[in-house]
């Protein structure tokens, strides 16, 4: 039993490195576009200009409106209205998510490729959402 001591714990150990170097999105730097592939399609921060399409996040779990159209280059902005928590985690373009987006926050994302982004909330299963940028 003791000879497989030293076996297990190395097996443990790579086990752990391999789970660690599976993180949630790509990493930073890489890309993560909506084909899987090329540079991130946009920019996301919580000033970038004045809002062409405004979105919220309510209290009832839900994105309003649920699906919404914009062009490439315009600032589309989310507003936490309610008081809980939740995340903005787009399915294809990782590299636009918001992890926790604050009570009463805003979040904006200005696209520079066209295509479809859906995205939802982690924290709340069924709160989902899809953006058409053209």
């Amino acid at each position: 039993m003791k000879r497989l001591r030293p076996l297990v714990a190395g097996a443990g150990a790579s086990l752990a490195i391999g789970l660690a170097a599976c993180g949630n999105g790509p990493p930073a730097g890489s890309s993560g576009g909506p084909s899987g592939g090329g540079a991130c399609p946009g920019q996301a921060g919580a000033s970038l200009g004045t809002p062409a399409v405004k979105l919220t996040a309510t209290d009832a779990l839900q994105f309003a409106p649920t699906s919404q159209s914009a062009k490439v280059g315009q600032v589309i902005q989310w507003t936490n209205t309610g008081t809980v928590l939740h995340n903005i985690t787009f399915d294809e373009a990782g590299c636009l998510t918001d992890s926790a987006f604050q009570p009463q926050a805003t979040w904006q994302i200005k696209f520079t490729q066209a295509g479809s982004y859906p995205y939802h909330c982690t924290i709340h299963p069924g709160m989902d959402g899809s953006l058409t940028v053209g």
